[in-house]
């Protein structure tokens, strides 16, 4: 992954969630984070969108169901 990028992902998991900064994004899972629900996850693909100028696809969209899912989609995505 590029430098800072991950940097910029957990600080939109950490916004989108409202985690704490002492909170770790790494083990961040949709199934077991109670705040990650429906409109928690179209805020996370929207500000991922956003941040780092990809348009996902459904079947994208769907990987996402974790933190470190949304680290390996990005490393795929990247040049």
């Amino acid at each position: 992954m590029q430098p800072g990028t991950e940097q910029k992902l957990q600080e939109i998991f950490r916004a989108v969630l409202e985690l704490d900064e002492s909170e770790s994004v790494a083990s961040l899972r949709s199934l077991t984070e109670p705040r990650w629900n429906s409109l928690a996850h179209v805020s996370l693909l929207a500000a991922i969108e956003s941040e780092f100028n990809l348009t996902l696809t459904i079947e994208e969209m769907d990987r996402i169901t974790s933190y470190a899912a949304a680290c390996l989609l990005l490393e795929e995505k990247e040049p």
